[in-house]
């Protein structure tokens, strides 16, 4: 789904999320792209963020604030926490 809540009002955004989640109880993968921070992380179990055709990084939500992903699509890396780790 590309930006699949970016033309719609508060009733049909909520619908959409509705049907995000009953395919994941189905077992469903979905791809999110989304700008939208609220959304993704509200309906997302795994963030994948891509700068330049490149895999900047990919984590379980629940391991991300929006700082982190926020600073993994405004600078291209991954969020200093991680790269600290990996170093």
């Amino acid at each position: 789904m590309d930006e699949p809540t970016a033309a719609l009002g508060p009733e049909e955004t909520k619908n959409v999320g509705l049907l995000v989640q009953e395919l994941k109880k189905q077992d469903q993968g979905i791809f999110l792209i989304s700008h939208d921070m609220h959304d993704v992380f509200a309906l997302s179990d795994r963030i994948t963020v891509m700068k330049s055709e490149m895999v900047v990084g990919s984590y379980p939500t629940r391991n991300l604030t929006q700082d982190d992903a926020l600073e993994m699509i405004i600078l291209g890396r991954k969020p200093a926490r991680f790269a600290a780790a990996t170093a």
